[in-house]
């Protein structure tokens, strides 16, 4: 059976492009930031091709695009809005500690306070626009989350879906009439039920769940399709070949910050990913489709066949890595 070891080898053979040689060095090698290999790879990255796109194309408000959640007008920046943005900086393995990153959790924090404007129209619904007003901290309060957790801005909001998702799950079961009547007095926003994006968002990397609801909370969504991530549950296994293969690889990587991750995946998607992987070190032509456009690009030219498959390898590395 392959191993992390042998895909590391792979990948410090294979990898040129300054992305693929800092996500390997920070992610991979787990080499500490002060160190002299982390330094210089991080530096190098900062002169490559896509980090320059997401630096050049950031709005002087550390925003990106005309909107926050969708973007509003028409717009020629290759990032449409600002979640689009902070996606991709999260797939080059940016921390809160790059310009960038920093630059939009300071645009986030004031627009949680006030002190900036949220640019997307208000949605009314069923309530005249109050549900949507109500949720836009709340998924401000995610996007932070994914990069610092500890973050002073956010916590309060992070306790009160903490809070509901221990009663909740109480029982060991989800409570859906219990939630729903915690949405309807606007004591929690939609947007961080269960199934969503942005509860993943919200509560992983902080140790803010402890193990036990951690657990069922997991439990719960892994054989569901969670909104806005994919159409079905992660539970599925998909091939290299299947067009949702990326999907749920965008799942797993969805969930990859929660404590408890290693538990939920060792027994199915651990020996598929490593399956996977040792397919594309050995087997020539692979079927498979496009990933996103340039999310999940991290070589600089994506006409080299080889780059491409190194680029899924190291994907696949990044996950089996908090395995």
């Amino acid at each position: 059976m392959i191993t992390i070891q042998n895909i590391t080898e792979y990948l410090t053979e294979y990898i040129s492009d300054p992305i693929p040689n800092y996500i390997v060095t920070k992610e991979i090698i787990n080499k500490p930031p002060v160190s002299k290999a982390y330094i210089t790879a991080y530096e190098n990255m900062t002169k490559s091709k896509w980090y320059r796109i997401l630096a050049d194309e950031q709005n002087e408000n550390g925003s990106w695009g005309s909107g926050f959640h969708g973007m509003l007008n028409n717009v020629t920046s290759k990032f449409n809005d600002t979640e689009n943005g902070l996606y991709r900086a999260r797939s080059l393995s940016l921390t809160k500690d790059d310009p960038v990153v920093a630059k939009c959790i300071g645009y986030m924090e004031r627009t949680i306070r006030g002190d900036d404007i949220y640019p997307d129209r208000i949605e009314k619904h069923k309530d005249n626009g109050k549900g949507h007003l109500f949720c836009r901290p709340f998924m401000l309060a995610a996007n932070i989350n994914m990069f610092d957790p500890e973050n002073p801005v956010i916590q309060p909001l992070r306790d009160v879906v903490v809070e509901t998702m221990g009663t909740v799950f109480a029982n060991g079961v989800f409570d859906e009439v219990f939630w729903n009547k915690k949405e309807e007095e606007y004591h929690v926003p939609g947007i961080v039920h269960p199934e969503n994006m942005y509860s993943l968002m919200l509560l992983q990397k902080a140790n803010c769940m402890d193990d036990n609801l951690q657990r069922q909370y997991l439990k719960h969504i892994w054989g569901k399709p969670i909104y806005y991530v994919s159409r079905f549950p992660v539970c599925e296994i998909k091939k290299l070949e299947d067009r949702d293969f990326y999907s749920w690889i965008y799942t797993l990587e969805c969930l990859s910050g929660f404590s408890l991750f290693h538990e939920f995946v060792k027994e199915n998607a651990l020996p598929h990913l490593l399956n996977e992987v040792e397919r594309l070190m050995t087997v020539q032509d692979i079927t498979m489709t496009a990933p996103m456009l340039h999310h999940a690009r991290y070589a600089e030219d994506w006409r080299d066949k080889n780059k491409r498959k190194t680029d899924i390898i190291l994907r696949i590395a990044k996950l089996l890595a908090k395995c």
